[in-house]
């Protein structure tokens, strides 16, 4: 039995020194693990990447059926009423993509010039960017209107 509790505790002991040195440690002390952090932000990827073409995709379909409704006879009033997301979605598009590009410009601008902290300042002024650009399409969008 101690053969089996010395084995765990020398098995354990660089992962409470950090003696790998791939994570991130917290002001607190706190040691957060390299691929934990990697595992989190391709989650965020994929759900921010996967509900952005689901909302495409709605959009189409809700044209189609629109086009449809249409042709069959109905007033574009009367199918407009009955898909009222049509509006919505599009601006939903519209800001996802605008956060998504914004958000590529700035991990290709850090990956090819890596600025240690300044990094996280530079991916948050690229998305602060994406969200004046979706500011100024709604501003737009309105005056159209």
């Amino acid at each position: 039995m101690k053969k089996i509790i010395s084995i765990s505790f020398l098995s354990a002991c660089p992962a409470s020194v950090r003696a790998d040195d791939g994570g991130f440690m917290l002001a607190d002390g706190t040691y957060i693990p390299d691929v934990i952090i990697r595992t989190v932000i391709i989650i965020l990827l994929f759900y921010v990447v996967t509900s952005f073409l689901l909302t495409l995709i709605r959009m189409l379909l809700n044209h189609r059926l629109k086009s449809k409704m249409i042709s069959r006879g109905i007033d574009a009033a009367e199918a407009e009423k009955m898909l009222r997301i049509g509006a919505e979605s599009k601006d939903y598009a519209m800001k996802w993509f605008l956060l998504l590009l914004s958000a590529g410009i700035g991990l290709t601008v850090i990956g090819n010039f890596p600025f240690g902290w300044l990094s996280v300042a530079t991916v948050a002024f690229s998305l602060s960017l994406g969200f004046a650009g979706y500011y100024y399409y709604l501003k737009k969008r309105k005056e159209i209107l």
